[in-house]
């Protein structure tokens, strides 16, 4: 992968920069602070937007952009024999984020999301930004870390770096945390299932079993009986059901008379109404007879009342022309009289004329002069433009010329200023490193702070726990009490049930005792005192009385015993509802003490684990306070810690300050050249102003002369208009007398049609008395005959009158015929209320019976549904306690096998590590060999990642070489490691390298001996990338990238 161009917009300090990459070594040189390792930032943000850059997007957009910028980023690179183009777009608004992101391959769009873009990159680079970071960029002082550090931090970075600190150290606390989750569900599944006691629950349900066998057999036994009481009934409705059809039939025959009766008096009364209906219309023949001769009229008077009305209308006619015409000869009139004074004003217009025509002559004369001097106007105007603007911008030079002289004493104190700060700032580093340490103890010192309080917030957690735990512990102490009422109630129940059951037993077997007696005493009645006793056969005689009072008497005393029995049973049922009553509030009862049981169950496991958490928090607090100790300080004192900030923050700004000033010094050489060219522009202008002037005097135009001239004009104007205006109307004159003649002519001819209409008016013989006569008999006439119409329709109808009385008289006879059929119908009916009532009687009786056996079934039903309840209970108990079982089954399986992958973790990372060692050892040692021509070729890294060399047979730690020797030791590891991550990621393409201030504080010597180490890898990496705000290495580069920072705080890119 290689870059080809880089397009910035809007993009950190960048508001528009290009810069093309080359191959080779690469410099970018520059400030402190001008955006240098903002380029390696817009790289990553173009592969991998966000997540590559590993900062927040309100530090991606330039502060100096507008309200309406956008951020945008494009990167041309070279990857596979491809060029691919990726392109994004970034803002940040109050309510929303814009991200764009487009990729082009070989200049066809490839993706058009960030999603999609993202995938693609990952396959196209091979390898996602961390990877890519760890293996193109070497940050700050990275390569003397590599061989200077501590063993420890040395180590751990590598760990960092290859991906393996991540495998076993965050892999190992996720495990850990798994674990002891899983430790702590395991210990609350076993307190749940000790309360939940599975070999008793499984106890009470074969208990319950038998019973609920029991009352199954009685249920069926009540089932029979209640089967045979309710077939008697059914029996029995069938016979009412028979018996209120016939009633049924019975009144609907009842009331079809009645309505045949109604409907026979209503036909009667219409056939009355018939009668006097025709007798009416037959009295009408004679009116008719009276209207017949002035209606026969009505014709003869209408054709008399038509001929007349023609003339009439003929005079009207005439009328109305005649008054047309008038109206027309007085409108005539009145446009001649106007017409004529119009005529006589044209005599004053004529004088008019006469008088104004010398004005008008001057006042042409003036218009010529005034159009000759506008057309010199505009190209004077012109020159007195340029003139003004001349003025315009030699005040501007001028101020410019003052401004730059300020300037530039400005600039000239600001490079003393810098001299004296640069001499300010030499401790700058020092501090620099003592606050990293201080930041680092402050950071253990929150955390440890933070570690303390979680210990103090499980204290408090454990407290209220506790006190919790003490409150379920003092409400399940009621638990076994209503354990024991719930066994007395169902007892209890059981002994109701079986009283219900005896009582309905008695009462059905008292019953029918009673019905045996009252037979008895029916059948001696029927025998009678002569007869023989049903039972004995023996002769009544005198024992009849006696045995019919013995029998009434004990018919009585059974049914006082069965009132007894009855009774009894009411108060039994009563009892056997309360006790189901209390039973289920029991059992209510011991499901929230069972429930409180499991809560104090689980509140206790919280408590171990809330325990267990405090001691690894205080354990926590202990690491950081030892990581404190290992800085070097015995506690972290933020008073110590503020003063080195506010000494180092005020070296610092000193420091940005001189930054500051060195962009700005290098400001004074242009503000020199401008200064030469603003006095370039003087002398232009003072020329330039000359010619203008010269100009003017040879054009001769005199502006005060133009606006007395107009003046003149504007006088004369008036009398111009007068002129014009009379002119106009005498050229009116032909047409107003050509009008005049014209209205002569039509008054004569409307005087004449006036005659005309006189003459036609005095030749007509319209009598307009004769016309109201006539007018009133034909309206008379008229009327008549429309009377004789009606009467003659109203006769008409006689015959259908007849035939629909006719008809009524027939449905009349049909009715009554059928009002007859009913009463014989009514009368073979032969209904008697009495039988429906002793049916009903029967009914009654029938369906008490069926209460009584209802009333056992659902008593038995109820306790059947109670036992069933229990056992329902007692199994879900008994499943809840098999589920957790198998739950913890599976827990113990689980941590065991999370056990056993933390081992595999830890010995799989030591493998690991030992692997990747060895072939970092081995490219290490192709590098240096590179690098050195052959002198050194074995590498190899302890187990601290200690790097020793082999020289003379022996192998020796980096320290032990030179300064030069230990550079290229240094650049060899970190190419190594390069090529490894590479490798891994299965990346084959030439890529590219950026070292970010590998110098540090390096002399010339060392810094060119680490450029000739990169230059030997340049087969390797066609394109190395080198930062440094050290302007003297600039001449060692292939191509040398200066980025500097303008008055506008925006940072520019120029190749040198």
């Amino acid at each position: 992968m290689l870059l080809n161009r880089l397009v910035m917009r809007n993009f950190k300090r960048f508001r528009n920069q290009e810069i093309l990459f080359q191959d080779g070594i690469t410099g970018i040189v520059g400030n402190n602070g001008t955006g240098k390792s903002s380029i390696v930032t817009a790289i990553l943000f173009a592969l991998y937007g966000l997540q590559g850059t590993g900062i927040d997007g309100d530090h991606i957009v330039s502060s100096l952009a507008g309200p309406q910028d956008v951020c945008e980023v494009r990167l041309d690179f070279l990857a596979g024999n491809n060029e691919y183009t990726v392109i994004r777009k970034f803002k940040r608004r109050p309510s929303s984020t814009l991200h764009e992101a487009t990729l082009y391959m070989n200049q066809r769009l490839l993706a058009s999301s960030v999603q999609k873009v993202g995938q693609e990159m990952q396959r196209i680079v091979g390898m996602g930004p961390g990877d890519l970071r760890n293996t193109i960029y070497a940050g700050q002082k990275e390569l003397l870390t590599l061989i200077e550090s501590r063993a420890g931090s040395r180590k751990d970075w590598f760990m960092q770096v290859l991906g393996i600190d991540y495998i076993k150290r965050d892999s190992m606390e996720v495990l850990k945390e798994i674990i002891d989750a899983r430790d702590g569900s395991y210990r609350e599944i076993s307190g749940r299932l000790q309360e939940l006691d599975a070999d008793g629950v499984r106890a009470r349900i074969r208990a319950f079993k038998d019973n609920l066998a029991d009352a199954e057999e009685e249920g069926r036994r009540i089932a029979v009986a209640e089967k045979s009481a309710r077939e008697a009934l059914e029996r029995a409705r069938k016979e009412r059901d028979r018996l209120l059809l016939v009633r049924d039939r019975y009144l609907s025959l009842t009331k079809g008379e009645e309505a045949l009766i109604a409907e026979i008096g209503r036909l009667r009364d219409e056939c009355r109404e018939g009668e006097a209906e025709i007798a009416e219309r037959m009295r009408l023949q004679d009116d008719l007879d009276a209207l017949t001769p002035i209606a026969d009229r009505c014709e003869t008077l209408k054709a008399a009342v038509m001929a007349i009305s023609d003339e009439k209308a003929q005079a009207d006619r005439l009328v109305l022309e005649a008054e047309t015409a008038m109206e027309q000869v007085r409108e005539y009139g009145k446009r001649r009289a106007k017409v004529e004074a119009e005529l006589a004003a044209l005599a004053e217009d004529e004088e008019t004329v006469t008088r104004l025509s010398r004005e008008v002559g001057e006042w042409q004369a003036l218009k010529a002069r005034v159009a000759a001097l506008k057309g010199l106007q505009p190209e004077y105007e012109s020159l007195r433009e340029e003139l003004a603007r001349m003025d315009e911008r030699f005040g501007q030079t001028r101020q410019r010329v003052e401004e730059n002289r300020a300037d530039i004493e400005g600039v000239e104190e600001k490079v003393r200023h810098l001299t004296a700060l640069e001499a300010e700032v030499g401790e700058y580093d020092t501090l620099r490193a003592r606050d990293e340490v201080f930041s680092q103890a402050a950071a253990h010192a929150r955390e440890m702070e933070r570690c303390l309080q979680e210990v103090r917030a499980a204290s408090g957690d454990l407290e209220r726990l506790k006190s919790t735990i003490a409150g379920f512990a003092r409400n399940l102490t009621g638990l076994d009490a209503v354990e024991m009422e719930i066994e007395e109630a169902g007892r209890r129940r059981d002994h109701l049930t079986a009283r219900i059951s005896a009582c309905a037993t008695r009462q059905q077997a008292v019953r029918e005792e009673i019905q045996k007696l009252a037979e008895h005493q029916t059948e001696i009645r029927r025998a009678g005192p002569g007869g023989s006793c049903p039972m004995c056969h023996q002769g009544l005689g005198e024992r009849y009385e006696d045995l019919l009072d013995d029998l009434a008497a004990a018919t009585a005393s059974m049914q006082e015993r069965l009132a007894g029995i009855e009774q009894e049973h009411t108060r039994a049922a009563s009892d056997h509802r309360d006790v189901v009553a209390r039973i289920q509030s029991l059992l209510q009862q011991r499901t929230t003490l069972q429930h409180i049981r499991e809560q104090h169950a689980l509140y206790t496991s919280r408590y171990r684990q809330t325990s267990e958490t405090a001691r690894r928090w205080e354990a926590e607090a202990g690491k950081h306070q030892a990581a404190i100790q290992a800085l070097g300080l015995a506690e972290y004192d933020p008073a110590a810690h503020d003063a080195l900030r506010e000494r180092f923050r005020d070296l610092a700004e000193k420091k940005a300050r001189a930054d500051t000033l060195r962009g700005e010094c290098s400001r004074l050489p242009p503000l020199r050249e401008e200064r030469q060219r603003l006095i370039a522009e003087v002398e232009g202008y003072l020329a330039r102003k000359e010619e203008i002037e010269e100009d003017l005097a040879r054009l001769g135009f005199d502006p005060q002369l133009l606006k007395r001239l107009e003046a003149e004009a504007q006088t004369l104007e008036a009398s111009c208009h007068a002129h014009i205006e009379a002119q106009a109307r005498l050229s009116r004159r032909p047409a107003l007398e050509e009008e005049r003649k014209a209205i002569l002519e039509r008054l004569e001819e409307l005087q004449a049609r006036l005659r005309e209409i006189r003459s036609e008016q005095q030749g007509l013989s319209f009598d307009q008395d004769r016309f109201v006569r006539l007018t009133e008999e034909f309206h008379r006439a008229e009327e008549a005959h429309r009377r004789a119409l009606e009467l003659r329709v109203r006769l008409e109808e006689v015959p259908r009158v007849r035939r629909a009385f006719e008809a009524k008289r027939e449905l009349l006879a049909g009715l009554e015929a059928e009002l007859r059929a009913t009463k014989i119908a009514l009368a073979d009916l032969d209904f008697d209320g009495q039988a429906i009532a002793a049916v009903e009687e029967r009914l009654a009786g029938l369906e008490r019976d069926l209460a009584i056996a209802r009333e056992q079934s659902y008593a038995i039903t109820a306790r059947i549904g109670s036992l069933k309840a229990d056992i329902k209970e007692e199994t879900a108990r008994l499943s809840r306690a098999d589920d957790l079982a198998r739950q913890q089954k599976s827990l113990h399986e689980e941590i065991g096998r999370l056990k056993l992958t933390r081992s595999l973790i830890r010995d799989y990372t030591d493998y690991l590590l030992q692997v990747v060692r060895d072939r970092i050892e081995e490219e290490a040692g192709r590098v240096l060999a590179e690098i050195t021509d052959g002198r050194y070729g074995t590498v190899m890294l302890d187990d601290d990642f200690t790097v020793l060399v082999h020289d003379m047979g022996d192998d020796y730690p980096a320290d032990r070489f030179s300064g030069g020797e230990q550079d290229d030791i240094a650049i060899a590891l970190r190419i190594a490691l390069s090529r490894f991550l590479a490798g891994v990621n299965e990346v084959h393409d030439s890529t590219f390298l950026i070292f970010d201030e590998i110098f540090g504080s390096q002399d010339e010597e060392r810094r060119n001996n680490l450029l000739r180490a990169l230059r030997t890898q340049e087969a390797h990496f066609p394109q190395i990338l080198l930062i440094s705000h050290i302007t003297e290495v600039q001449d060692e580069f292939s191509t040398t990238l200066m980025v500097e920072m303008g008055a506008d705080h925006t940072s520019t890119v120029r190749e040198l």
